[in-house]
């Protein structure tokens, strides 16, 4: 599976023992293990792939009309531990 820059699980290792995941629209707040989600889905699986899978129960993303409106799932800690991808 080609990586395109993105952040995969492999790049949590040493980082992250935990991976928060929030939603400023729906108010979802989850807490996922690393060392598990490496085990249960593999190192190289991307966290924008896996978010949209965990998001897919969301009402939000499934009932909006409007596109701006849809679910907002992120995960906030990312970006202070790890560096941005180089510009290409």
């Amino acid at each position: 599976m080609p990586r395109d820059h993105a952040i995969i699980f492999a790049d949590l290792i040493g980082k992250l023992d935990a991976l928060h995941v929030d939603c400023f629209k729906c108010k979802r707040s989850d807490c996922y293990q690393v060392q598990r989600l490496i085990e249960e889905r593999g190192r190289d699986v991307k966290v924008i792939d896996w978010l949209d899978e965990i998001s897919a129960d969301c009402s939000k993303k499934r009932g909006a009309a409007n596109m701006n409106d849809q679910c907002g799932v992120r995960c906030p800690y990312l970006p202070r531990v790890l560096p941005s991808p180089p510009c290409v």
